[in-house]
């Protein structure tokens, strides 16, 4: 498929706004919608969406008894059934309430990223989805520009405005125009990804209070295990996040004030030392040192006076 300088195909940022699904869906042109037997659906195996709530799923199941499905399905034909592009919550619902068929359109995307295009914006908007789907969402659909560089760190160079690959630059800014977000919210998203699985179950888990909020302000301790034991006191408490950040600013300061009282050791160790320093190269490489420190004490002075 033609792709423009954007890095996308063409017509991605007039098709695939944020009302873009919705407004496809919902279009009535003869002929595009149709029904379409249950048993000749097939949900796509690539959708970036893998859990659907079972009681929201019966609470859409019961309106659509009552009311039909309002919005058709989108949907590709594939051999001799049809693979879900969007829709496929509505769907499941439909079998759940018993339906034969359902209304649909037949769409022809132009390749697997058009339909990763036309899914992440419908996944995105959906307000049941969860911080890890989302982030998920995010990296399967910006990972195959990457050239096999770290996603977060192109994000991070991106958003600081240092070279990355071109269709990466061009695919992450009409994204993020689409959905209406900026590139330090991607970041925020994809940072996610880097916790632990445990982790990641417990900020996906509905009952939990642990939100992305919470985890985005935990994850300043970079040390899991203390992230965690941090997590139980969250847990245990109910606290917010506002003062979750209170503690972890706490459990900072103190770490910094350790680290600051270890280099004080350090250095007198080094000044009991530099009185049996006995070569030129030893003294030379100690005088560098002392100069490097002394350029930062200065700095951290100015920055606390």
């Amino acid at each position: 498929m033609p792709e423009n300088k954007r890095g996308l195909p063409d017509g991605f940022l007039s098709k695939y706004t944020k009302d873009y699904v919705e407004e496809l869906s919902t279009e009535k042109i003869v002929n595009r919608v149709r029904d379409i037997g249950i048993e000749q659906i097939l949900p796509d195996e690539g959708q970036p969406r893998k859990s659907f709530n079972e009681q929201s799923l019966k609470e859409l199941a019961s309106s659509i008894s009552e009311k039909g499905v309002i919005e058709p399905i989108l949907v590709r034909k594939v051999d001799s059934k049809f693979v879900i592009v969007a829709g496929e919550r509505r769907w499941r619902a439909s079998i759940i309430a018993g339906l034969k068929s359902i209304p649909a359109i037949v769409i022809e995307p132009g390749d697997e990223r058009e339909i990763r295009e036309i899914q992440i914006v419908e996944n995105l908007q959906r307000e049941d989805i969860s911080p890890i789907e989302r982030a998920k969402v995010i990296s399967d659909y910006l990972m195959p520009l990457t050239d096999g560089k770290r996603l977060k760190t192109l994000l991070i160079n991106y958003r600081m405005g240092r070279d990355v690959p071109e269709d990466f630059a061009h695919t992450v800014s009409a994204l993020c125009k689409t959905i209406g977000k900026s590139p330090i919210t991607l970041i925020r998203w994809v940072s996610l990804l880097e916790l632990p699985e445990d982790l990641q179950m417990k900020l996906n888990d509905p009952l939990s209070p642990i939100t992305s909020k919470h985890i985005e302000t935990l994850l300043k301790l970079n040390d899991m295990n203390l992230i965690r034991d941090v997590m139980k006191i969250v847990e245990r408490e109910n606290l917010s996040a506002e003062e979750t950040k209170t503690i972890v600013k706490r459990i900072r300061k103190k770490k910094d004030n350790n680290s600051l009282r270890l280099a004080i050791r350090c250095l007198e160790k080094t000044s009991a030392r530099i009185l049996f320093v006995r070569t030129e190269k030893e003294i030379e490489n100690i005088k560098k040192e002392l100069l490097i420190i002394k350029d930062l004490t200065e700095e951290l002075l100015q920055k606390i006076s």
